[in-house]
């Protein structure tokens, strides 16, 4: 069953990150783009996530991680191979009610963690619910080369218009027509 795409405001939302490896990097490197307050815990710290965290305000905690670290968290990502410590990361993050994703085990994700298309305001989460992850990896790859040039452009425009003039049917039918111009003009050029 498809899942509903819920977008959430993450900046400056308590996030942690329990794991520092390969998985946890590709995690991370997303969830900077959204000014979280994010925190990683791991007994080792994958070089290139030191690296992130020059850049980013990551705090790296370099221990074991314990269950109490989740608490008062807005969401927690389990990135660790150990199956049966996923499975302890879920279960206290659902007593808690705190939105948990452990790295590839939908089974044990209250959400899925979306293959994402970020270019300023405009983001685009794509998913298969867990089932097939590499399809949204793919489908990314395919709708980034496909998104035309300037829409960062264009919803500055149209937020420009929306922040300006006033609500109604004559600012709404401006609003279509600059971007149904907008996609018409990008087609012509692609094609």
């Amino acid at each position: 069953m498809a899942l509903f795409p819920m977008f959430v405001d993450l900046k400056d939302q308590d996030c942690l990150v329990i794991g520092a490896g390969e998985v946890a990097l590709r995690k991370i490197e997303q969830l900077v783009k959204f000014s979280p307050n994010l925190s990683v815990i791991a007994p080792a710290i994958h070089e290139e996530i030191r690296i992130l965290a020059q850049s980013y305000p990551i705090r790296l905690l370099e221990q074991e991680y314990v269950m109490e670290d989740c608490e008062n968290r807005f969401l927690v990502i389990g990135a660790l191979d150990n199956l049966g410590e996923q499975e302890k990361i879920y279960a206290a993050c659902m007593t808690l009610k705190i939105p948990v994703n452990c790295v590839d085990s939908p089974a044990l994700c209250s959400f899925i963690f979306p293959a994402l298309i970020v270019d300023g305001d405009l983001c685009v989460g794509i998913n298969t619910a867990g089932r097939a992850p590499a399809v949204s990896s793919a489908l990314r790859q395919y709708l980034t080369k496909i998104i035309p040039f300037g829409v960062s452009k264009l919803i500055d425009t149209v937020h420009a218009i929306r922040q300006s003039e006033p609500v109604g049917k004559e600012r709404q039918e401006k609003i279509i027509g600059i971007c149904r111009e907008f996609f018409k003009l990008s087609s012509d050029v692609t094609h």
